[in-house]
C-alpha cells in the first residue's frame, strides 16, 4: 500500500473503530445470530435487530428460549429505558425464573436513567431557604 491509500483509509478506520467502541444503533451481527439461534419471535427479533426497549412480556420470552441473564442486560442497558415495574411484574419475573441480575437491573433503571430521580442540587431546589442572600453558592 502506498503512503496515499494509508491515509485515505484512516478516516474510514477510524469511523469504524469508533463507531464499534460507542456502540451502534442496532444490534451486532454476532449479537444478531446469537438471539437467532435460540427461535425468539419473529417480531422480538426484528424490534431487537433495530435495538428498541422490551415489554416485561418479551424480556420473560427472552429467558424461557434460553438467553442469559447478562446477554439480556447487555442488550438492555444501550436502550436506556426506564422501567417503572408494579409489583406484580417482580412477580412474573420472579416467577418465569429470570435471573435476578436482569431484575434488579430493570428496577434500577428509574435512579439510571431517569430525570425525575436526578439529585436535587440546593441552587435547584426552590423550597430550601437561602440562609445567604445575594452570595453565589460554591
Amino acid at each position: 500500500m502506498t503512503v496515499d491509500q494509508t491515509q485515505m483509509i484512516r478516516p474510514f478506520a477510524f469511523f469504524f473503530l469508533t463507531c464499534a467502541l460507542a456502540g451502534c444503533a442496532s444490534l451486532h451481527h454476532h449479537d444478531l445470530r446469537f438471539i437467532g439461534a435460540h427461535n425468539i419471535s419473529g417480531s422480538l427479533y426484528t424490534k431487537m435487530s433495530h435495538h428498541e426497549p422490551l415489554t416485561v412480556d418479551e424480556i420473560i420470552e427472552l429467558w424461557r428460549k434460553g438467553i442469559p441473564g447478562p446477554f439480556i442486560v447487555h442488550y438492555l442497558k444501550p436502550t436506556y429505558y426506564v422501567y417503572k415495574l408494579s409489583g406484580s411484574d417482580v412477580v412474573r419475573l420472579r416467577a418465569a425464573g429470570v435471573d435476578e441480575g436482569v431484575t434488579n437491573y430493570l428496577l434500577a433503571t428509574p435512579g439510571l436513567y431517569s430525570p425525575t430521580y436526578a439529585p436535587v442540587w440546593s441552587q435547584d431546589n426552590y423550597n430550601t431557604y437561602d440562609t445567604n442572600p445575594g452570595l453565589a453558592p460554591y
